[in-house]
């Protein structure tokens, strides 16, 4: 038989964190303290959904993903992932230019896109939408140069048509400095603000024992709707049902959270295991 979930006074407020922009509540009655991810040290033979351990002012503490913990991909991989993608594109386009410069050499047609739209950047640009205003912001600087360096495809194929090969090797070292240079840096800028907005927090828990869990942002503490509490129907497949076993609804606007049962996050034992580790460097 499940054991009985664990009761919460009816007007506590709650700790509302996202994740993977899921809204969840965290009882603010184990909640300790909220910080910045600090360094994290991987502990070997662990669950997948185990980070490892921290170092709390010289206490050991066991980390969890939320995001992996609830079965979805967590905020690094998604984070490498993009900035994997983005050296990619960078590399595309360093590429791009030896290609066409080489087909001025070798006197070749080039056959690379020369639209800027149908480039493997420029769909992924066309498609994308940030949900961060400063990637945004970032994100829009890259039109124009990224149009200015496949506008000189033509170019450089009018200049061969006319045998002028020494003027259109001269276009391509200029943009390889102006347009593609501007290109470069714009991908290091968006790579490294990208790893900067996707710095998790880690919400320190105590339950007994202490232990935590990496989430993607704190929003608030505030009570939930009286009497909003109910227990996720058996029916209702969801993500992390291990922990995840009832929701309430915001008492500001209505929205759905799904409750946290952080007595279920890890056992005792778990957490005794993981502390034992050595002590990650300060």
């Amino acid at each position: 038989m499940e054991r009985a979930l664990k009761s919460y006074p009816e007007h506590m407020p709650w700790a509302i964190v996202q994740a993977k922009n899921q809204a969840f509540a965290v009882a603010t009655q184990d909640l300790r303290e909220m910080v910045i991810m600090p360094e994290v040290a991987e502990v070997p033979d662990v669950p997948d959904y185990v980070r490892g351990v921290i170092n709390l002012r010289g206490r050991v503490v066991p980390l969890l993903d939320l995001r992996k913990r609830m079965g979805l991909s967590s905020a690094k991989e998604q984070t490498d992932g993009f900035c994997a993608l983005m050296e990619q594109r960078e590399q595309d386009h360093r590429k791009w230019l030896n290609e066409l410069e080489a087909s001025v050499k070798e006197c070749r047609p080039f056959k690379l896109a020369t639209d800027p739209h149908k480039c493997a950047f420029g769909k992924w640009y066309d498609t994308y939408h940030a949900d961060n205003s400063w990637v945004d912001g970032l994100l829009k600087r890259f039109d124009a140069p990224h149009q200015e360096i496949h506008g000189i495809a033509i170019q450089v194929e009018n200049l061969k048509t006319k045998g002028a090969n020494e003027a259109a090797e001269q276009l391509i070292r200029e943009t390889r400095e102006g347009a593609l240079a501007k290109m470069l840096t714009l991908f290091a800028d968006l790579r490294e603000l990208v790893r900067h907005a996707g710095r998790e927090t880690a919400v320190i828990l105590q339950n007994g024992k202490m232990f935590a869990i990496s989430i993607d942002l704190a929003e608030s503490i505030e009570k939930l709707q009286p009497g909003s509490i109910e227990e996720v129907p058996a029916a209702v497949p969801i993500a992390g049902n291990s922990v995840v076993k009832r929701f309430g609804k915001r008492a500001k606007n209505g929205e759905v959270v799904l409750i946290i049962e952080t007595d279920r996050l890890m056992t005792r034992s778990e957490i005794d295991a993981m502390t034992t580790v050595r002590q990650p460097a300060a």
